[in-house]
């Protein structure tokens, strides 16, 4: 009876959420900062009967998802250190559902070791005591991959409609998904027309479908409010000039609009790294500031494809450079590192190492991976691509660190079944 219940993924994780609880109740800052202003403002126009403020001077800078799920929270005036609380629940969950799916394709022991890892990744931490949307992402994405991988094995179509709306959820909450989501659905159908394999694409096509249809009612507001198709957010351009600076020493991290740099950590003083910025960006910087938030977007953009036209090369070491930031945390633009970035590098370097030999064996063994596992990895594929072509940072690795894991998992767990050899 004891071991029955020591095998039960709710009970063996249970530690890490009491321990996340009581570091979200020592670590929580007592009033709101950074991003967390912006989500409880568009929770507070939710419960006023409107998302963004109306032409000409909308907000869109992310979707609606994560402030709706504070809608009920603020309805009930219900402090943010309780609302915090619930990222510990989240990331508890997100143990658990990847247990559980590993127990499905691997096993125990394997399982088991990928829950902790996930449990213990360090910046897993420092995620838990804000109201950010990596929390709920990370929930969001196992409990995807349980779905996906629960409809693979006994072939329930409300596991595959399931899926679908939590991807749909998971679009509004980080909206690059939106793109995501369009270029999946580009890919499989394309493999669905020239396949004779259609049932594995059709599955796939169909569960993209349904998450797109449920961005369906965002993407009519932003149309009916910009009259753009497929508007997901005004946020792009900004982060994509920033990612495409042509100056030594900017390496595509966003820069704040009033030019300092006092969002990440920084030696220089915030006088001189201005002054340089703005030597470097306020002609081009006060143009846009004189348009409305639809315009800035649009100029944004057109700024920064000039700048991939003047300096090719420049924007593909900025593209590695957020690659880079995503696995090490580093590098800054003006910014010195400390001794966290040794830290990073072992944790970024364990996870490249392993996705490489992991690659390598998927490659070799395409043909013998089950649905779920090519499902999530061209998605994944598809995301970090995407991510890496705007300002990048861990919090994007972070979310898919559970897709990881499940992939290095599965692919432990059948090495028998695999094989490593090039030539039969």
């Amino acid at each position: 009876m004891f071991k029955k219940y020591a095998r039960n993924p709710f009970l063996l994780f249970f530690p890490f959420l009491v321990f996340y609880c009581y570091f979200i109740t020592i670590n929580k800052w007592p009033k709101l900062y950074g991003d967390e202003l912006r989500y409880w403002g568009f929770a507070k126009n939710l419960l006023h009967g409107f998302y963004s403020p109306p032409m000409p001077h909308i907000n869109l800078w992310n979707g609606p998802g994560y402030p709706l799920f504070l809608v009920p929270f603020l309805a009930l005036h219900i402090p943010a250190i309780y609302i915090t609380l619930t990222n510990a629940l989240f990331l508890y969950l997100a143990i658990v559902f990847l247990h559980k799916s590993l127990l499905k394709i691997a096993n125990f022991k394997i399982a088991t070791i990928a829950g902790v890892l996930l449990a213990i990744y360090p910046n897993t931490l420092a995620i838990l005591p804000i109201l950010y949307t990596e929390a709920v992402s990370i929930f969001l994405i196992s409990a995807f991959v349980y779905t996906l991988i629960t409809y693979n094995i006994n072939h329930q179509k409300k596991y595959s409609i399931i899926a679908g709306l939590i991807l749909g959820y998971i679009v509004l909450t980080k909206i690059i998904f939106g793109y995501v989501i369009l270029i999946g659905l580009l890919i499989f159908l394309i493999r669905l027309i020239f396949k004779k394999t259609w049932k594995a694409h059709f599955r796939s096509v169909s569960i993209l479908l349904i998450a797109f249809l449920v961005t369906i009612p965002y993407l009519l507001y932003t149309y009916k409010l910009t009259n753009k198709v497929f508007y997901w957010g005004n946020s792009g351009g900004m982060s994509l000039y920033w990612m495409t600076s042509p100056y030594d020493n900017e390496y595509g991290d966003w820069k704040l609009p009033d030019l300092s740099n006092n969002q990440y950590p920084k030696l220089f003083p915030s006088s001189e790294v201005a002054a340089i910025l703005k030597k470097n960006h306020s002609k081009e910087l006060s143009f846009i500031f004189k348009h409305n938030e639809l315009q800035q977007d649009e100029l944004f953009k057109n700024a920064a494809f000039k700048n991939i036209k003047k300096s090719p090369i420049k924007y593909i070491n900025n593209y590695l450079a957020n690659c880079s930031r995503m696995l090490f945390n580093f590098p800054y633009s003006y910014a010195y590192q400390d001794a966290a970035i040794i830290r990073n590098i072992l944790t970024g370097s364990l996870i490249i190492w392993g996705s490489i030999i992991g690659l390598v064996i998927t490659l070799i063994n395409w043909r013998k991976l089950i649905f779920p596992i090519k499902f999530v990895l061209l998605i994944t594929v598809v995301y970090f691509s995407l991510s890496a072509a705007l300002s990048a940072y861990p919090r994007q690795l972070d979310i898919m660190v559970p897709v990881l894991l499940l992939w290095i998992g599965y692919l432990a767990g059948n090495l028998k079944l695999m094989s490593l050899k090039f030539v039969d």
